[in-house]
């Protein structure tokens, strides 16, 4: 009988690719069965061991580049934060470094007033301390120095200290109507109606006198006096 002439298929690793020697059971390359490991035609790309390896370890690479990015995009992020005094109401402090002891504590009190006025009493708290250290700067202290720096006590919350600049106006001149104005604010915040009531009293009565004295401060704080005297005569 005349043996068949056609040559047999090549056979190739499924694992590595390597092509198979005739009647191999096992493949010379890496070891691998033969037995249904056969592939008619060769692959077009084997996969060697480095190609297994590197891929992996690209991945690997690409992870560790995209956490070091969002780190560096959070800390960015947080940066204006940082650099914002006041987180709540994005407040910067006014350029003073130029300005004159007395322009100093003009621009901080009437900030001051401004944000509590405006209602931010975080803000208001946060500038009284300058505001206060450059009004006592301004030696000797008169007794509109005394008002400003009451009013400025009470917009830090600071209720013993704007009491005593009250005090200390009512002492010097019994009848000052920014002292009676202070005190009778002083006595709302303490709680104490009474006390505010009797105060606005006192300060309808001396309403007419004061004014004729045409005091400096009482021309600065002309809008202050009006509201304390409205309120005064409402109650």
């Amino acid at each position: 009988m005349q043996q068949d002439s056609t040559p047999s298929r090549p056979r190739f690793c499924s694992e590595c690719g390597t092509q198979f020697l005739p009647n191999a059971l096992f493949c010379h390359s890496c070891g691998a069965a033969a037995a249904g490991s056969v592939s008619a035609t060769a692959p077009t790309s084997p996969a060697s061991p480095m190609l297994k390896w590197a891929l992996p370890a690209a991945a690997i690479v690409v992870l560790i580049a995209l956490s070091f990015y969002r780190l560096g995009s959070g800390s960015a992020a947080q940066a204006p934060e940082e650099k914002t005094p006041l987180a709540s109401g994005g407040i910067t402090p006014p350029d003073i470094s130029s300005m004159s002891p007395e322009e100093r504590a003009n621009r901080l009190f009437n900030q001051v007033m401004r944000l509590w006025s405006e209602n931010k009493p975080d803000s208001a708290a946060f500038f009284a301390p300058m505001a206060l250290a450059s009004i006592e700067a301004l030696t000797p202290l008169t007794l509109h120095s005394h008002y400003d720096m009451g009013l400025v006590a009470l917009a830090a919350g600071d209720i013993p200290k704007a009491s005593a600049q009250s005090d200390t106006i009512l002492k010097e001149s019994p009848t000052h109507l920014l002292g009676l104005s202070l005190a009778a604010r002083v006595a709302d915040a303490r709680g104490d109606s009474k006390a505010a009531k009797a105060i606005r009293r006192k300060l309808v009565a001396a309403e007419k006198s004061e004014r004729a004295k045409a005091l400096p401060e009482y021309q600065d704080h002309d809008a202050d006096l009006r509201a304390a005297l409205d309120l005064a005569r409402k109650g």
